[in-house]
């Protein structure tokens, strides 16, 4: 819990100068650091990551444990589920997509918040999710999760990803 809230505090109170808000697909999208941006500028980062949440359900409906694993960064992206060790790195969350694109056929990612952070290469992503099999209509999965991206050579990815099942 330490760990947690001396993270949460250095990006809350490391003289934060710029606060800027915008909505986005029913969520609030927030800057908050020295950098001067306007909120086209966010809206810009905000539509980025929505694509690269589109991505990754995409690779999940391919059944694509590697390219979902290539969604995370190159050198210690960490996932972690209830119950679970983390998995560290690529290989290893290759592992973990290779059982769970077995089990769940789709995903779907809804944002409820996106905060950015410093240069506007961190942001932190806070959501919900449902999984499918086959053509169900209804869920067999609800979850929640957070995210924390890193801009990795202009694009972003995830770099701490964690998630609990809702139901």
């Amino acid at each position: 819990m330490t760990v947690l809230t001396t993270l949460v505090y250095s990006f809350t109170k490391n003289d934060i100068s710029e606060v800027v808000k915008i909505e986005y697909k029913e969520s609030v999208v927030s800057y908050f650091g020295k950098k001067t941006i306007t909120k086209k500028d966010l809206l810009k980062e905000a539509k980025l990551i929505d694509i690269a949440d589109r991505r990754f359900e995409t690779k999940w409906k391919n059944k694509d444990p590697k390219g979902i694993s290539e969604e995370y960064t190159t050198t210690g992206a960490v996932f972690m589920k209830p119950g679970v060790k983390p998995r560290i790195g690529r290989s290893e969350i290759e592992k973990e997509f290779t059982a769970s694109v077995k089990n769940v056929d789709r995903v779907e990612f809804f944002q409820d918040e996106l905060q950015f952070f410093g240069e506007m290469d961190v942001a932190f992503q806070r959501c919900h999710m449902l999984g499918y099999v086959n053509s169900q209509k209804n869920p067999i999965f609800e979850g929640s999760y957070v995210i924390l991206w890193k801009k990795e050579n202009e694009e972003w990815l995830i770099e701490y990803d964690m998630f609990n099942s809702d139901k």
